[in-house]
């Protein structure tokens, strides 16, 4: 949790600790967005972890309009989705 903290204090460009516990809210409740689309997290992985900051540092950016998904998370949930469903098929997962 610390990295995903870091790295998204890193992409705010914040050097403090004062909003050290609603990140940790916010990057809890991220990831349960994330796993409800029927995602499986993997935080040892650089790509996921980036997933999930990215994802969090936009809804902390845009927390107070009501807009979409950027894009290019919304393309990067649906790589994720399709590539588990194709796992499964295969019977990786």
């Amino acid at each position: 949790m610390d990295t995903l903290i870091n790295l998204l204090k890193l992409d705010l460009g914040i050097q403090h600790n004062l909003r050290d516990a609603f990140f940790i809210q916010l990057v809890n409740g991220t990831i349960g967005e994330i796993e409800k689309r029927g995602i499986k997290l993997n935080l040892n992985n650089a790509s996921d972890q980036m997933l999930v900051v990215d994802y969090s540092a936009w809804v902390y950016r845009k927390r107070q309009e009501d807009l979409p998904l950027a894009n290019n998370i919304q393309t990067r949930l649906r790589n994720r989705i399709i590539e588990e469903r194709i796992a499964k098929q295969n019977g990786i997962s």
